[in-house]
């Protein structure tokens, strides 16, 4: 059977069930008992994303579609917000790739056939409290995490936890995602975290570790010293060297439950000796003299 020539679809503001998208543009092919997005294209703000695919039926009447995924942009504070979501992963540059494929229409996935990859690298933002439908973004519940942190540590995370950079990379099968390296590199530490989401049951297993920057203020420096009182005196009284203090060098959490609203439990915190450097020293005392002021 001959192909049906391409279409071509444009749509300047399209909003789907209340939520803001931006322009559409897309091209599609109709041949036999396939449909071929040849190309889609969003671009909502200063974001943007970018699609191509299949959609065909089998003999029996089955639907199977496979799609090829790339999001980036300058504010994922803009992209959240089209979706009514306040809080998360704020101010923050960002690219994704996804290759997915999976029984169902395009838009109606069957979560328990679904396979591919998923990567992302997201730059210089921070996580603060998620509001609105923000449990759409919580795989691994970063913002619980981040909660359970806070109790622990309160003080330290009060305006949101400020990164450099978060990247990760997830591989799906029969809709269970499995992850061995979120990393994100933060202002007052570092996280990571490994584990497993079902998605079909709802349900996620994770092992998170945090890695204080103890050097990097005064607020990480007393929240993570095994005695907070006593580190802050050696650091305002020495002048000459160094101090060397007892720090909790390691938080870990392990993450269970349901994905949208997990439970966090510490399992363990790692402690030794830390001689801080004078460099760092030097910083942080003159951070205590301000604080004085």
């Amino acid at each position: 059977m001959a192909a049906v020539p391409s279409s071509r679809l444009t749509i300047d503001d399209l909003w789907l069930e209340g939520y803001r998208l931006g322009r559409v543009e897309a091209v599609v092919d109709k041949q036999d008992q396939q449909v071929t997005l040849s190309s889609l294209t969003v671009e909502s703000g200063n974001n943007h994303a970018t699609a191509n695919g299949h959609w065909r039926i089998d003999e029996q009447g089955r639907h199977q579609t496979e799609l090829t995924l790339a999001l980036g942009g300058e504010s994922t504070s803009d992209l959240m917000g089209r979706f009514g979501v306040s809080g998360g992963i704020q101010e923050a540059s960002f690219t994704t790739q996804a290759s997915l494929d999976y029984a169902g229409l395009p838009w109606q996935a069957d979560i328990s056939s679904l396979n591919g990859e998923v990567s992302a690298d997201i730059q210089d933002g921070y996580i603060s409290g998620v509001g609105g439908a923000g449990k759409l973004l919580g795989l691994f519940s970063l913002d619980s995490i981040l909660r359970k942190i806070q109790l622990d540590f309160s003080g330290v995370f009060d305006d949101g936890l400020a990164f450099d950079d978060i990247t990760g990379r997830a591989v799906i099968t029969n809709g269970v995602l499995v992850t061995d390296n979120i990393r994100m590199d933060g202002i007052a530490g570092d996280m990571v975290i490994k584990g497993i989401a079902n998605l079909v049951e709802n349900q996620v297993n994770a092992d998170v570790r945090f890695t204080p920057d103890i050097t990097s203020g005064i607020p990480v420096l007393s929240a993570f010293a095994v005695t907070p009182q006593t580190a802050l005196y050696v650091l305002a009284v020495t002048t000459a060297i160094s101090p060397v203090m007892d720090v909790f060098t390691q938080v870990r959490y392990q993450v269970t439950g349901s994905i949208g609203t997990p439970d966090i439990r510490e399992v363990s915190r790692n402690q030794e000796a830390l001689a801080l450097p004078p460099e760092a020293t030097e910083r942080l005392r003159e951070q205590a003299e301000k604080a004085k002021e």
